[in-house]
């Protein structure tokens, strides 16, 4: 928790307003206090009060930078809402028959975009007469975000005539209820776990949705350099303005802290690394993986992380998107606040961190061609095109083959489930699944 609050915590240094520019603001940081870690940049670039990328503009459309599998195709949403569904009642929330127990269908999603994923999975759970007895809860640093994120939501649920009152706004959370659904938005999680799991207070089962989430936290470079490790930092060039990466003198404290080679490296492992070799960990990433785990064994429930990676740490995978196209990696450092940034998911170090946890269970990661297939995408697709014109049947054919085929984003994207020990054979994550491969 520790890191998430230092991670949340970054102010910007206030300046004169003519010079008012996110490149300007970090130009005065590092010349007044040094050069600063990739990390504390990063979320300079992205999460700036003012001028981060996140809080001025909406990003996730095909109007802005990049566009993902949640505004690609309905079809995507509606499996992960009839994922929900499933588990919900694999856990006891519904009960055989798939109906409401006394227990509440309790979601938290973390970076919900621009609120499309979960305004499906709420019309799933209409179509299903399931808009009752609900809690979505949304995890969303940007107030910009977080608005729209309510319209869209809040659009949907007037559809079935169901019209949350907002019930009031504070630093920690804004709350929309009414009868059927109650709607809460946290800037962070650490607010979520205050306002549902302190002592005194009952928190149901809760199915928990990542969604390109861990992908864009922060991670710290490390190089090795003259036969020792050194952090990657961000400094200025001489000419007083141009920013760069430049090493630390030797093993500065994040070293030891973050990557601590006498542990993260095998005998066998040291023997190769070599003069220039690099490796990038996002200390965040781990201390939330754990977090969710421990809320997961304590309340029960699952988490659903779906991001692009591997079982394995990176050292060149930083990259930045504007427009949908990928940057050169010359310009990250010096456009800050005008491109995403974000880095390949080490999925070891989620599992790892995951099963630090008692009775918490990690089942093999899932490829997202596979998962939507054995979730029905085919039977899905078939429905949807039965009435549809050609041009639609085009469309809806091309969604498919770009969510799912392996030469698009089928098996760059995976899919990570967390779930209690108890609460085995959670579908599709089970054997029989896994090992067929699209």
């Amino acid at each position: 928790m520790k890191l998430i609050k230092q991670f949340c915590s970054f102010v910007g240094k206030e300046i004169d307003i003519k010079q008012a520019s996110l490149i300007n603001i970090i130009r005065s940081e590092i010349a007044e206090k040094g050069a600063i870690s990739f990390p504390r940049f990063w979320h300079q670039a992205l999460l700036h009060e003012k001028f981060g990328y996140y809080m001025k503009q909406d990003v996730f459309n095909k109007d802005g930078d990049f566009v993902t599998s949640v505004e690609i195709s309905q079809m995507f949403n509606e499996l992960i809402g009839i994922w929900l569904l499933n588990t919900f009642q694999h856990i006891g929330v519904l009960d055989n028959n798939f109906r409401p127990t006394n227990q509440k269908m309790h979601i938290l999603e973390f970076g919900p975009g621009l609120g499309t994923l979960s305004s499906n999975v709420l019309r799933v759970f209409a179509q299903f007469n399931l808009l009752e007895n609900i809690q979505y809860s949304y995890v969303e640093y940007s107030d910009y975000m977080r608005k729209k994120q309510q319209e869209a939501v809040l659009k949907q649920l007037q559809k079935s005539n169901i019209y949350p009152k907002y019930e009031y706004n504070n630093q920690k959370v804004e709350k929309f209820e009414s009868a059927e659904v109650n709607l809460k938005w946290f800037k962070m999680y650490e607010h979520f776990l205050y306002e549902e799991t302190r002592e005194g207070q009952h928190c149901d089962p809760v199915l928990i949705l990542a969604h390109e989430f861990f992908d864009a936290l922060p991670v710290n470079i490390f190089e090795y350099s003259g036969g020792q490790w050194c952090e990657k930092l961000v400094g200025l060039d001489q000419d007083g303005k141009t920013l760069k990466f430049i090493l630390s003198n030797g093993p500065n404290q994040n070293v030891q802290k973050i990557l601590n080679p006498d542990k993260y490296f095998s005998p066998e492992i040291k023997k190769l690394i070599k003069e220039g070799d690099t490796i990038e960990i996002s200390p965040q990433s781990g201390v939330i993986a754990n977090s969710l785990a421990e809320l997961i064994a304590k309340v029960g429930g699952a988490a659903l992380i779906i991001d692009y990676g591997e079982k394995r740490a990176f050292s060149d995978s930083i990259r930045a998107i504007q427009r949908h196209k990928l940057m050169d990696k010359n310009d990250i450092l010096n456009k800050p606040g005008d491109c995403d940034l974000s880095a390949y998911v080490n999925f070891m170090a989620l599992e790892q961190a995951a099963l630090k946890v008692e009775g918490i269970k990690v089942p093999e990661l899932m490829t997202q061609g596979n998962w939507l297939e054995q979730m029905g995408i085919q039977a899905r697709l078939q429905i949807l095109c039965k009435n549809a014109n050609k041009a639609t049947e085009k469309r809806l054919q091309s969604e498919y083959e770009r969510l799912v085929h392996s030469n698009q984003m089928g098996s760059n994207f995976k899919f990570m489930c967390i779930h209690r020990t108890k609460n085995n054979n959670l579908f599709p994550f089970i054997q029989d699944a896994q090992q067929i491969y699209y």
